[in-house]
């Protein structure tokens, strides 16, 4: 790239860092394949063009501040393919992985940790120790965070993240109350990662094909792009990020309301459960106490109906106050109980060795 090439993409970039930058941003990296034969370099050359771009595309994400990106490296659904293409894959990401830690600039420059999200349990040994070593010699690393999907589904996260809520229930690490949508998305591998701001697909295809769909659900900003990925540059990427930024304030707003909604979730079953013992509770209290008091002054009728309605609604407002007092007591502390329990559970149950979870400085 000439230096007046750059110099134009500085000041752009630092044009857009006037606005608001996304934190998260992800890839769904189509095109590899079609655009080699495009350009008549074979299937294997275009990956490596692909992969090319991908560093193009981290060091612009790195140089306007985004936290996290993360990629859809390889799909397993991707193991359906012929042999020589799922070789080729896992060569290219030996080689690709092995220069990224031990060799790239970028990585150190912007203190960029790798991390493998998917089930590594599926890849060869070979590309198993590379990708753990990878993980190893970067996790220190917390500035910004490079997430490589591979080999990865949405449907095989969740059901990882059910399966082990599920064995938590069963070794009484949870209990079946605890379970809610927060906890499920703490389970996810993306969990110490900000909220997804953007997803990108290259290659003109208009789906999600299974990546990030639980993440990129909620207040996300998505884009399908007509282009394959080895053609995707940063001017390319220009307009997304401004389109994002005239966006930006309602996607945060979008975003506080579907968390007011998790947290209350709790709130709202307490509510459910107890709202009909709460008025049992008043009922059987005050209904016990004036039964006691017709005894006691049935002589003088009308005298008693007057008191009665007085002290009935005396009654009422102090045994509802104290029964309320009492089920908030309760409700906090099974509250607290609930969210110790959770966090132990969370804390304990690591996910595969390779996706190591770090806090972002």
């Amino acid at each position: 790239m000439s230096r007046l090439s750059n110099a134009v993409r500085g000041l752009a970039i630092k044009a857009l860092q006037c606005g608001p930058i996304p934190q998260h941003v992800g890839f769904i990296m189509d095109g590899n394949r079609r655009y080699g034969r495009k350009v008549q370099v074979g299937n294997g050359r275009g990956y490596y063009l692909g992969y090319e771009t991908l560093e193009e595309i981290l060091a612009v994400c790195m140089e306007m501040g985004v936290k996290v990106v993360t990629v859809y490296a390889f799909s397993i659904e991707n193991f359906k393919r012929p042999p020589d293409q799922v070789d080729t894959l896992m060569e290219l990401a030996k080689t690709k992985l092995a220069e990224l830690c031990e060799h790239s600039e970028l990585v150190n420059q912007y203190g960029i940790g790798i991390r493998v999200l998917g089930n590594v349990s599926l890849l060869p040994d070979d590309v198993r120790k590379v990708v753990h070593r990878a993980v190893e010699l970067t996790k220190k690393n917390t500035r910004a965070i490079l997430n490589m999907c591979f080999p990865y589904t949405s449907r095989e996260e969740l059901t990882m993240a059910s399966r082990s809520l599920v064995s938590g229930i069963e070794a009484r690490e949870l209990d079946p109350s605890d379970i809610t949508t927060g906890v499920l998305e703490n389970s996810l591998y993306t969990r110490s990662c900000p909220p997804m701001d953007i997803l990108i697909r290259t290659s003109g295809e208009i789906r999600l094909s299974d990546f990030m769909l639980w993440q990129s659900s909620r207040a996300c900003h998505v884009e399908f792009i007509d282009c394959f990925w080895p053609e995707f540059t940063f001017w390319k990427l220009l307009p997304i990020l401004l389109r994002y930024q005239t966006r930006a304030t309602f996607i945060t707003h979008f975003r506080r309301e579907y968390e007011k909604r998790d947290e209350s979730e709790p709130r709202q079953e307490y509510e459910s459960l107890h709202e009909t013992d709460v008025e049992e509770d008043i009922h059987k209290t005050v209904g016990y106490e004036n039964l006691m008091y017709h005894e006691q002054h049935s002589d003088d009728e009308e005298s008693s109906d007057t008191s009665l309605d007085s002290i009935t609604l005396h009654k009422n407002s102090s045994v509802s106050t104290l029964v309320t007092s009492d089920r908030e007591d309760s409700y906090i502390c099974q509250a607290l109980e609930k969210k110790q329990r959770v966090a132990e559970f969370l804390a304990h149950r690591g996910h595969l060795p390779y996706c190591p979870m770090v806090e972002l400085q």
